[in-house]
């Protein structure tokens, strides 16, 4: 997932420390006062950004410190797995400037295989740690008035963005459904279809329709994942 973030790596410490320091001081209406200032401070930011509080605003929050952080740990999970989903997915010669050819498509199917089965581990890290913050969220004690900037903020910061990952994953998955077709035709035609590149060509018009009919397919869904991308895009960039 691509996240904005800001003096992200000092925020672990700085939970240990408002957590310790909770009971001194500022009463719960205060801390609560505070943290809604500062969730109010990345709603009206267009797009994902992740604000890190000053160390003396996350003593302000007390408890409530422990909320943000749960959208913070989350945020450098996908992160770091999204990572490296990527880098698998380049080693595999797809995603990357270098786009294969529907020509090396079909040379290396097995590549493509392995794309779907590295997609569906990442949908499924995605699912698992998706359920591990809602249920961290569910047991979140808050009031009225945290409760409705609250869940703007994880609208923000966590749903959106993650739906718009998800999104793309499915463009992705179809993309590689459809790849997969198109390349076994390919791999059981070789009589009758000539691939260079990108372009195909048969030797009679049924072979032309049926391959033209899965190259418009395969086409086709590499626009609606390219759709799916943009998109995901606009959600982070606020456009």
């Amino acid at each position: 997932m691509v996240i904005v973030n800001r003096r992200v790596a000092s925020f672990a410490a700085l939970v240990v420390l408002a957590i310790g320091l909770g009971g001194c001081g500022d009463s719960e209406t205060d801390q609560r006062k505070a943290f809604i200032r500062f969730l109010q401070e990345i709603n009206k930011r267009s797009g994902v950004h992740f604000l890190i509080p000053k160390p003396e605003e996350e003593k302000a929050f007390g408890d409530y410190a422990r909320h943000y952080a749960i959208i913070i740990d989350f945020s450098n999970d996908m992160r770091a797995t999204s990572g490296e989903f990527l880098e698998r997915l380049k080693k595999l010669g797809f995603g990357t400037a270098g786009q294969r050819t529907i020509e090396q498509m079909a040379a290396h199917r097995q590549d493509i295989l392995v794309a779907k089965d590295e997609l569906d581990k990442i949908q499924q890290a995605i699912e698992t740690r998706l359920a591990k913050l809602n249920s961290e969220r569910s047991a979140l004690k808050q009031p009225d008035d945290l409760k409705v900037v609250y869940n703007t903020t994880f609208e923000k910061l966590v749903t959106a963005p993650t739906k718009a990952v998800e999104d793309s994953n499915k463009a992705l998955a179809e993309g590689i459904r459809v790849s997969i077709l198109l390349v076994d035709y390919i791999n059981g035609h070789r009589g009758t279809v000539t691939v260079s590149g990108s372009q195909i060509s048969a030797r009679d018009a049924q072979t032309l329709t049926e391959v033209n009919a899965l190259l418009k397919a395969h086409q086709e869904a590499a626009k609606r994942f390219q759709d799916a991308q943009r998109n995901g895009q606009r959600v982070l960039q606020g456009s």
